[in-house]
């Protein structure tokens, strides 16, 4: 699993947010944001937006924490 897409579960995880609600916000199905978040397959970069936009995450903040 990518840094960035461990520190994404993480916070979806922190916030509560289950992943049929934010397949819901972004038309994304559940078992492709659950096999991305698990490291099952690379998350897309169109996909990384959506579901930061769907759960009010910095996209920023993910790849600055990427950086330290």
């Amino acid at each position: 699993m990518t840094p960035i897409a461990n520190r994404l579960k993480a916070e979806i995880e922190n916030k509560g947010i289950s992943y049929s609600s934010i397949s819901r916000k972004t038309n994304i199905p559940v078992n492709t944001i659950s096999r991305s978040l698990m490291g099952k397959r690379k998350l897309l970069a169109d996909e990384l937006i959506l579901i930061c936009r769907a759960t009010d995450i910095e996209l920023g903040e993910l790849c600055e924490l990427n950086k330290e």
